[in-house]
């Protein structure tokens, strides 16, 4: 295989990779929802709150802020845990 397919080959891996991650900008989601409906993973969304006050916390009770498809940050605390809309919009946190 020529040098050019190959990093054509690793590009297309990637990029495929990169796609799958998508949620809507300015919604807020629960970590549930972004992995099972939104392509993220655990490991994803644990390393949006390393580093910060949250780190400890279960994900289930984050709130994550998708800032550009496939990009999540601005974690919240959800004490009581997370509340999925009834229908798609922002999620919150449980009264």
């Amino acid at each position: 295989m020529k040098f050019s397919a190959v990093v054509l080959a690793v590009f297309a891996l990637v990029s495929t990779g990169l796609a799958d991650k998508t949620c809507t900008p300015s919604f807020d989601y629960c970590s549930d929802v972004l992995i099972k409906d939104k392509g993220f993973t655990e490991a994803d969304l644990e390393d949006v709150i390393k580093g910060t006050d949250l780190e400890k916390q279960p994900l289930k009770n984050v709130l994550f802020h998708c800032k550009n498809p496939g990009i999540v940050g601005h974690p919240k605390l959800c004490e009581s845990g997370c509340e999925d809309p009834k229908s798609e919009g922002s999620h919150s946190c449980a009264a």
